[in-house]
């Protein structure tokens, strides 16, 4: 199956936050944001929004979650690139992310994924992009640059 990717040229960043952190402390974040994912689990809770933020705005959310072991920090790992499956996808479709994902460990690009109803998204670092972008073509995808 040929898929059709398209790499959006903003910034995107993943925030780690404890399992126990109240919307309102992250909710702010996604305000005005046109692409953002919050995923939660008894473990954590994942953030990706599709920009940076200033300093001051991590910091602040940062020291208003308090604590000292790694359970209850916020982490940050800014500097991603997303690339998007076009869809609507069909659940009955298999292997898309298995291809995907295979083909960028093949060539040590690691990834960040997500999951939606209609399609998939493959997160990469900035630096790994145009590598990636590669990587599908060479593999019969075509991408398209945003």
């Amino acid at each position: 199956m040929k898929l059709q990717l398209e790499l959006d040229t903003l910034p995107y960043t993943i925030h780690r936050l404890p399992p126990t952190t109240a919307a309102s402390v992250y909710l702010p974040l996604i305000d005005n944001q046109t692409w953002y994912s919050i995923t939660k689990t008894p473990e954590e809770i994942s953030l990706v929004i599709s920009h940076h933020y200033p300093d001051t705005k991590e910091s602040k959310l940062i020291k208003s979650n308090g604590g000292n072991d790694n359970d209850s920090e916020h982490k940050i790992s800014a500097g991603w690139k997303c690339f998007k499956v076009r869809g609507p996808l069909d659940f009955s479709y298999v292997g898309i992310m298995a291809n995907l994902s295979g083909a960028l460990a093949e060539n040590k690009i690691s990834v960040f994924v997500i999951s939606t109803y209609d399609t998939d998204y493959i997160l990469v670092k900035e630096d790994k992009a145009l590598a990636a972008k590669k990587v599908f073509e060479d593999i019969g995808h075509s991408v398209d640059v945003l």
